[in-house]
C-alpha cells in the first residue's frame, strides 16, 4: 500500500480550507450532543448526527424512501434537514405540510398495483374492475394461470392502466389538497403488470393468445422481446398520465427498476430479464414513463458489492460497474441523468450490510456519474426492530443500519447541491476503455479511468480476470477547463492513486478514499488547479456554506 505524501497532503488540505473559507465558514454540528443510550430512538440517533450543509437554489431532486416505515416525527426531521421530501402517504404528513406552506417537497407513492391484476375473479370487490381483455388467454378464451396468478397481456387496452392510474390519482388528490400544494414526486414501486418472460420463451408464452400473437404480426417488429417492451412502456405511461390528469401539476416521476441495464450485456440471456430502455422513449427520445432511469443498487444484492465478479460469466459483477453500464447505455439514448434506488444493506440472515465509509464512496461516485438524487431503500418489515424504527420506540446506543444509510444519502446529496453546476453543464466523460458487458448489445465506454497499478486478478470459471481496487469518474464542464473528479478506494485503505484525465492535466494524484474524495480541477494559464472539496469524507460539507 502506497503511503501518503505529506506535502501533497498539505497541498490538498490547505486548499480546500482556502475554497470553504470563501464561501464562509460553516460547521455542521449535531443539534445536539447527547449520549446515546440504551432508551436512545431511531429519531434520537438522526438529531445526535452531523447535519448536511445544502445549497440554497438547487435544483436537485428530492430524497425518497421505499421502506417499511418510520415514525411520523422522524420523517419530518428528515425532509427539514437531510434532502428528503415529505411522503404525505397519510392525512397526518399531508397535514404538517400544510401547517408549513411551500417548507416541503412533497413525494407520494404508487404500491401494490398487483392487487388490480389478481383482482380477475373479484376476490378485492372494493377494487374498480380491468377489462376481460387485461389478462393473457389461451384459444378457448380462459385466463392463462402461472401459479395461480394471471399473466398480463401485452396486448391489453389502454383503458385498463387508465383505470387503475385513476384510482391513485384521485387518492394523491385527496392528500394534495390536504396538503394544499402541488406533488413533487411520484414514486412508483413497480414490478407488477406486465413482466419479463424469465425462463420462458416469449414467442411461446404470450403467443399461447390468439389475440396477441395478432397484435405481434400486426405490430411491424420482429423481436419479441422489443414487443413486450413497447407495450409495457405504453401500459405504464397510460396509468401514469391518467394519474397526473388528476393532479395539480405534473411531478417527476420514478417507476422503480426502468432502466437502460445494470445487467445489460453481461451475459447472453440478458434480453429474457429486462425491458428494452430504448422502446420506453419516444421518437424524440423524451421518456415514456420515468423521467430519469430508475435502477436499484442494492449492497451485495444481484451484485458483488463494492468489488468482486460474476464467476461464470468471467466480469466484473460490482455495483459500480453495473450502474456505469445503465447510465453509459442511457447517455447512448440521451439520457444524462438517473435516479437510483439504493440500499447499504438490511438485517436479514445472509446478507451483508456495507461499512459506511464505503457506501458513502459509491454514494459519490454515483452523483458524480449522474445521479440527482435518490430512493433509500430498506426491507426489514417485522420484529422489534421494525416496530422501533416505525414507531420510534427504544433501540439501544447502536445506530439502526436505515438511519445510517438515510443520512449517508442526506450528506452525499448535499454535497453535489454545491457541485451541481458540474451535473446540470457537464458531461460524463467515457474514459479510455470499453465496458466489459458486451453480450448481445452495442459497445459502450466504462465511463470511468484507470488508476495506475489499481488492479487486483480473481479467479473466474474462464481464468483470471483484471478488477479494479481503486474508481476514478469525471465530469468536464462543456466548453470549460473545469473539471470534478472523484476517486473511491473501493478496496483496501485509503491512499494516494494516480490517473490522467485529460493531457492538458497531465497525471493527477488524487487521494483516494473509502469514502470518496471529489475534487475540482481547474487549467488556467497554463497551471492545474485541484481542490479537495469534501475535507471531511463522511461529513463532506462540514466546511461549506449554504
Amino acid at each position: 500500500m502506497k503511503k501518503l505524501h505529506l506535502g501533497s497532503m498539505r497541498s490538498t488540505i490547505s486548499s480546500a480550507l482556502s475554497f470553504a473559507m470563501t464561501l464562509g465558514m460553516v460547521v455542521n454540528t449535531p443539534i445536539y450532543a447527547q449520549t446515546l443510550t440504551s432508551q436512545s430512538t431511531p429519531l434520537d440517533h438522526l438529531k445526535a448526527a452531523p447535519r448536511p450543509v445544502f445549497k440554497k437554489g438547487n435544483t436537485l431532486l428530492p430524497l425518497g424512501q421505499a421502506h417499511c416505515g418510520l415514525s411520523k416525527e422522524t420523517y419530518i426531521e428528515l425532509a427539514n434537514y437531510w434532502g428528503y421530501g415529505l411522503p404525505i402517504q397519510n392525512a397526518d404528513l399531508a397535514q404538517v405540510a400544510q401547517a408549513n406552506p411551500g417548507r416541503y417537497h412533497l413525494i407520494a407513492s404508487v404500491g401494490e398495483v398487483y392487487r388490480f391484476y389478481d383482482n380477475y375473479d373479484g376476490r378485492h370487490p372494493e377494487l374498480p374492475k380491468l377489462p376481460p381483455n387485461t389478462w393473457l388467454r389461451n384459444a378457448n378464451g380462459n385466463i392463462i394461470l402461472n401459479g395461480g396468478r394471471p399473466i398480463v397481456s401485452p396486448a391489453a387496452p389502454d383503458q385498463a392502466f387508465q383505470i387503475i392510474g385513476d384510482y391513485y390519482g384521485k387518492s394523491i388528490r385527496q392528500l394534495e389538497i390536504t396538503a394544499g400544494q402541488p406533488i413533487k414526486l411520484v414514486q412508483n414501486q413497480g414490478e407488477s403488470g406486465l413482466w419479463v418472460p424469465l425462463d420462458n420463451d416469449p414467442a411461446q408464452l404470450y403467443g399461447q393468445d390468439p389475440q396477441v400473437k395478432a397484435d405481434f404480426t400486426n405490430s411491424g417488429l420482429n423481436d419479441w422481446f422489443a414487443y413486450i417492451s413497447r407495450n409495457k412502456a405504453r401500459q405504464e405511461g397510460a396509468l401514469k398520465e391518467k394519474l397526473f390528469s388528476n393532479l395539480q401539476s405534473r411531478p417527476v416521476y420514478s417507476w422503480y427498476q426502468e432502466q437502460y441495464g445494470t445487467e445489460r450485456g453481461r451475459w447472453a440471456g440478458w434480453p429474457w430479464y429486462m425491458f428494452k430502455y430504448e422502446n420506453f422513449l419516444n421518437s424524440l427520445q423524451k421518456t415514456i414513463v420515468s423521467d430519469y432511469t430508475s435502477p436499484e443498487m442494492y449492497y451485495n444484492f444481484h451484485n458483488s458489492g463494492w468489488t468482486g465478479i460474476e464467476y461464470n460469466s468471467a466480469v466484473p459483477w460490482d455495483a459500480l460497474t453495473q450502474a456505469l453500464n445503465n447510465i453509459s447505455g442511457a447517455i447512448s439514448l440521451g439520457q444524462k441523468f438517473t435516479y437510483p434506488w439504493v440500499t447499504m444493506g438490511w438485517e436479514t440472515p445472509g446478507q451483508p450490510i456495507s461499512s459506511p465509509d464505503t457506501f458513502m464512496g459509491m454514494m459519490k461516485a454515483y452523483y458524480t456519474a449522474g445521479a440527482i438524487g435518490s430512493v433509500g431503500g430498506y426491507f426489514v418489515c417485522s420484529g422489534s426492530l421494525w416496530e422501533s424504527l416505525n414507531y420510534n420506540k427504544p433501540i439501544g446506543a447502536t445506530t439502526p443500519t436505515l438511519i445510517k444509510q438515510l443520512t449517508i444519502q442526506g450528506h452525499a446529496h448535499a454535497l453535489f447541491s454545491h457541485l451541481e453546476e458540474y451535473l446540470r453543464k457537464g458531461d460524463l466523460l467515457p474514459g479510455p476503455n470499453q465496458h466489459p458487458y458486451k453480450s448481445w448489445t452495442k459497445v459502450l465506454p466504462a465511463m470511468e479511468f484507470p488508476a495506475q497499478g489499481q488492479t487486483q486478478q480473481v479467479q473466474s470459471r474462464w481464468g483470471l480476470v483484471s478488477i479494479p481496487t481503486a474508481r476514478v469518474l469525471a465530469r468536464k464542464i462543456s466548453g470549460e477547463d473545469r473539471w470534478l473528479v472523484t476517486a473511491w478506494a473501493n478496496v483496501g485503505s485509503d491512499r494516494e492513486v494516480k490517473v490522467n484525465i485529460d493531457n492538458k492535466l497531465g497525471t493527477l494524484t488524487l487521494l483516494a478514499r473509502r469514502a470518496g474524495s471529489v475534487y475540482v480541477v481547474k487549467y488556467i494559464n497554463g497551471l492545474v488547479e485541484k481542490t479537495l472539496i469534501d475535507t471531511d469524507g463522511m461529513n463532506p460539507t462540514k466546511y461549506l456554506s449554504p
